[in-house]
């Protein structure tokens, strides 16, 4: 099994929520040697992270240059787009990415507590609020729950919520943390957006 850092824990996280990958083959003419060339079918990837924080849009990009030694830029769309080939090998070989694919990857389940807490801190400021009750949501029930069995672990009282129906959405769940474990659970994570100061 793969060792994993702290960074890279994070990273996982905020990419099980905010994260997507994308594959395309499109054809284009561009050049080669300073000559045009056509390009039928060129593979085309990237894993992106896409959210309105500049904050934690900063964060990730120093996250991504601890652990990999690059820099990537932030687009004007408040996005991240990472197209190294050897970091969305690395990153895809622990999880699957997209709203429905995500899972809390088995190095992170057999992890020690410093590791298990990064990845909490990483999905919470992705998918979680803490404007009143601190809670996650995610329409990917499986990778909630194991989200879940994190904070048992960690012994924060909690509950499992859902499906809930909204009209024209999917149908998504909710942890719950409980509101007189919040403080202990904020102290905890140590989110880096989703504070109860700022707006959830």
């Amino acid at each position: 099994m793969k060792s994993i850092t702290p960074e890279l824990a994070e990273i996982l996280g905020l990419l099980c929520a905010e994260g997507s990958y994308i594959l395309s083959f499109p054809s284009y003419w561009g050049k080669d040697k300073g000559k045009k060339r056509f390009y039928k079918n060129h593979k085309s990837e990237r894993i992106e992270f896409s959210n309105k924080d500049k904050k934690l849009l900063d964060h990730f990009q120093s996250l991504i240059q601890i652990q990999y030694g690059y820099k990537p830029n932030i687009t004007k769309h408040s996005k991240i787009n990472l197209c190294r080939r050897t970091i969305i090998k690395d990153i895809l070989d622990y999880t699957e990415l997209g709203c429905f694919s995500w899972c809390v990857p088995n190095e992170i389940l057999s992890s020690e507590i410093e590791i298990k807490i990064k990845f909490l801190r990483g999905f919470f400021d992705g998918d979680g609020t803490a404007s009143n009750i601190a809670r996650f949501f995610s329409t990917n029930k499986d990778g909630l729950i194991q989200v879940n069995s994190l904070l048992n672990e960690l012994n924060i009282k909690s509950t499992f919520l859902g499906p809930y129906k909204k009209e024209g959405r999917k149908p998504y769940y909710v942890i719950q943390i409980s509101r007189t474990e919040k403080e202990n659970f904020l102290n905890i994570i140590k989110p880096i957006s989703k504070r109860p100061d700022l707006r959830g």
